[in-house]
């Protein structure tokens, strides 16, 4: 007996010339076990040579969910480039549609994913062709590892080797799975803001360059600017969001910035390095219900005192970082915003509905503000 291609179907000749239609499942078996040959020598013949940028364009996938599949879920496994750069082949993009295909039929991207490596994993073992890229991508139970954890400190610590590497695709795939596995709220308070003062703390003892410093700093702030698109809607209270002059670190603020769009304000945000005149400006234009200004040192406020005791008079202001010391409240006669960010965005909300409800009177002021305002 033999298999013949006919013209219509694949057909079944047995010895006494009669001809029998195999079941689809057979069909189905034999084309993938062609396919999976051929795709073997395609894939030793045709060397990775597409950017993810490329990749995504070709299977219509954004970068950023085929950063998170691969660290993830590891359905893509790029070479190294001689210059370092990640580079995909056509063994990606199959697995790439093939999970898309399977997503359209309501399959959950993790699952997908699993049906996706576990069916070339048994393709690969039925026709020889697994290699040592196979088992190194593979456990010995068969699946592979998955190289992210969603762990915070786990997270953070990736994000740290990809940071002290300067190696951007790593780190966005980290940020991918921070944000991706938890909430918005937990991925910035147990992730970013550790990952910042771990920064810090690597760069005071000479651990990291200014060069890694910076580029923390713009790859987390191009995350977060993504999440601020939506600042100036709504009808909730309003925020002015600034750095007293000389202060560019302003990521913590930033973050603080996003959760309280989160909770329905509406951010104003004046960012790095503001002149007090600005602020004053800013604030008689917009009339906030909050004013925060952050300064990891305190002469960022104290040199500003007078002007920042006039603006404490006319709007809320709150005073927010390291340079926040018992002596500059006092001088200042303004509200404390301590570390705590997703309890600071529940203070400042109730201050505001206070407020509100008192017809947009400032908060009654304590006796110790009597006496420094009188």
């Amino acid at each position: 007996m033999r298999w013949r291609a006919g013209s219509l179907a694949w057909r079944w000749v047995g010895g006494m010339g009669m001809t029998v239609e195999p079941s689809v499942d057979l069909r189905q078996r034999f084309v993938k076990s062609l396919a999976s040959a051929y795709r073997g020598g395609v894939r030793r013949s045709v060397p990775p040579s597409m950017r993810i940028g490329e990749l995504a364009a070709r299977v219509g996938v954004s970068t950023h969910v085929l950063r998170a599949w691969e660290s993830r879920y590891g359905l893509l496994t790029p070479v190294r480039s001689p210059g370092g750069y990640r580079l995909y082949g056509v063994d990606d993009e199959r697995r790439v549609r093939d999970v898309l295909a399977l997503r359209e039929q309501g399959v959950s991207a993790m699952e997908a994913c699993r049906q996706v490596l576990a069916a070339e994993r048994a393709g690969n073992a039925a026709t020889g062709l697994a290699d040592a890229d196979d088992l190194a991508a593979s456990g010995s139970d068969g699946h592979r590892g998955d190289p992210l954890r969603t762990d915070p400190p786990l997270l953070v610590a990736q994000l740290l080797d990809a940071v002290t590497a300067l190696d951007e695709d790593r780190a966005h795939a980290v940020l991918d799975t921070a944000f991706l596995d938890r909430s918005v709220e937990s991925a910035i308070v147990d992730v970013l803001v550790p990952f910042f003062v771990r920064v810090g703390e690597m760069w005071e003892l000479g651990r990291i360059g200014i060069a890694q410093e910076h580029f923390a700093s713009s790859l987390v702030r191009r995350r977060l600017g993504a999440l601020s698109l939506t600042w100036g809607i709504g009808t909730g209270p309003v925020a002015v969001l600034a750095c007293p002059p000389g202060e560019f670190h302003d990521i913590i603020l930033l973050s603080f910035g996003v959760l309280l769009g989160r909770a329905g304000w509406r951010i104003r945000y004046l960012g790095p390095d503001t002149p007090i005149v600005s602020l004053t400006s800013a604030a008689d234009l917009v009339r906030p219900d909050a004013v925060v200004l952050a300064s990891r040192r305190p002469s960022g406020f104290r040199a500003h005192a007078p002007a920042l005791r006039r603006l404490a008079e006319r709007y809320p202001l709150w005073l927010a970082g390291r340079g926040t010391t018992p002596r500059v409240l006092d001088e200042i006669t303004a509200h404390h915003l301590g570390p705590d960010l997703v309890g600071g965005v529940a203070e400042l909300t109730t201050a505001a509905r206070e407020r509100r409800r008192a017809g947009g009177e400032a908060p009654s002021a304590t006796p110790t503000d009597s006496e420094h305002r009188s």
